[in-house]
């Protein structure tokens, strides 16, 4: 009996060793616990949240609330809202920031790949330039041919076909090009090689008959002329379409027929003296769709010179003579015909009223009359028809059925403005 007795003591012993470690282990347990919600808790509500949190439940748990408490619990709950969207907005703006960072490199990315473009596209031009360049040797060889004919022949100025032709084959091949200027592309085609072809030819001073040949045949379109002179040259026919002509002088030059057509003139210039009949001749002349800038063309002779959809800034026409001239311009600024004869001349200008005319004794027939009363002028041109200046005869082109020109002979009566 006795060892039944210590056998279920031991057994007892044993059994509450076993409980108390369960407890304890039970108890550590829940310690752990409680310190991780208190953790957790106090991280993401915050000390002070937490701690006016459990007075408040304290003081509920003893049925008084005292209005500090709820004061604390308020605000810290106001802080701690403020706190966690403050948090929230910084994480939401995080990728908002990443997509206008990557947007910005995007951007500076695409500026590299535009000036990468650019220089890509200046190094064709002028791969293009030093291509044409090439033919600067071709150039100085029909020169050279040129001079030795003109040697032989000192007194009619007069080149063969053959050497003709070669001036008109390198006419042609001298292409216009855009090339760079400073730091950029020039924003239209030119060919200042045309321009010195030409200005060769007319320092040459050949005879008429070679210059005829020549400029009826060879291209000098969208050639380049910059602060040259060509007084008393001989350029009727030349084709110099889409030309750039910068301060140029052309006192005294015969450009008869010439074709200027979309051309650019930019203070080019005639010096006109009474002893002289015309300043220069534009007779015939082909201005259509051509810019004119600062020009002074006092003197010159316009019968039957077109300036349909030209562009006209600042002209001078002073004491000019226009016979059946054409101006249904594009645009124009400010015009003189101060002491110029208009004869059967056709206006059309626009009717903006910033255009400026100067019509000061100037002389005009009674067709010219008609058409400068139709105009938005600020002031009217006035005139006593009842004393013509004086009579002028002149000859008037007409078609005939099967469009060929007629030319008539008629008279007409000129009054002053």
């Amino acid at each position: 009996m006795e060892d039944k007795a210590q056998q279920l003591e031991e057994e007892n012993r044993r059994l509450r060793e076993k409980v108390e470690q369960l407890e304890s282990l039970v108890g550590a347990r829940s310690a752990v616990r409680r310190r991780l919600v208190k953790v957790v808790a106090g991280t993401f509500a915050g000390k002070s949240l937490y701690h006016s949190v459990s007075r408040l439940v304290d003081d509920l748990a003893e049925r008084r609330v005292d209005r500090e408490t709820i004061r604390d619990v308020a605000y810290a709950t106001l802080q701690r809202l403020t706190r966690v969207g403050t948090i929230t907005l910084l994480l939401a703006l995080a990728p908002l920031t990443l997509a206008l960072l990557q947007t910005y490199y995007l951007k500076k990315q695409n500026e590299k790949f535009d000036v990468q473009n650019k220089r890509i596209e200046q190094q064709t031009y002028l791969q293009e330039a030093e291509r044409r360049s090439s033919l600067v040797f071709l150039f100085d060889n029909v020169l050279d041919r040129m001079d030795d004919e003109l040697r032989r022949n000192p007194a009619g100025r007069e080149l063969s076909p053959q050497l003709i032709g070669r001036i008109v084959a390198l006419s042609k091949a001298l292409k216009p090009y855009r090339f760079l200027e400073g730091d950029t592309i020039t924003s239209r085609q030119s060919s200042p090689e045309r321009g010195q072809l030409l200005l060769s030819l007319v320092a040459s001073k050949l005879g008429r008959n070679t210059y005829d040949q020549i400029y009826l045949l060879a291209d000098f379109s969208y050639a380049t002329l910059d602060n040259v002179n060509l007084d008393k040259a001989y350029l009727a026919n030349i084709n110099l379409s889409y030309a750039q002509l910068k301060s140029v002088s052309l006192s005294g030059a015969d450009l008869r027929n010439a074709n200027f057509e979309g051309s650019e003139w930019d203070d080019a210039h005639v010096v006109f003296t009474p002893a002289k009949p015309f300043a220069a001749n534009f007779d015939f002349a082909n201005f259509y769709r051509a810019t004119l800038r600062r020009c002074d063309l006092s003197g010159g002779a316009f019968a039957y010179t077109n300036f349909t959809g030209a562009r006209l800034d600042r002209v001078v026409f002073r004491e000019a003579f226009f016979h059946q001239a054409k101006f249904p311009l594009a645009a124009a600024d400010s015009l003189n015909f101060d002491r110029a004869v208009l004869l059967n001349t056709r206006f059309d200008l626009p009717s903006s009223p910033t255009v400026h005319f100067s019509f000061e004794s100037a002389r005009v027939d009674t067709a010219t009359f008609r058409q400068l009363d139709a105009l938005p002028l600020r002031q009217r041109p006035q005139v006593d028809f009842s004393r013509p200046e004086y009579r002028i005869t002149r000859d008037t082109f007409f078609p005939d059925d099967r469009g060929k020109p007629v030319i008539v002979v008629d008279t007409a009566e000129v009054y002053r403005l």
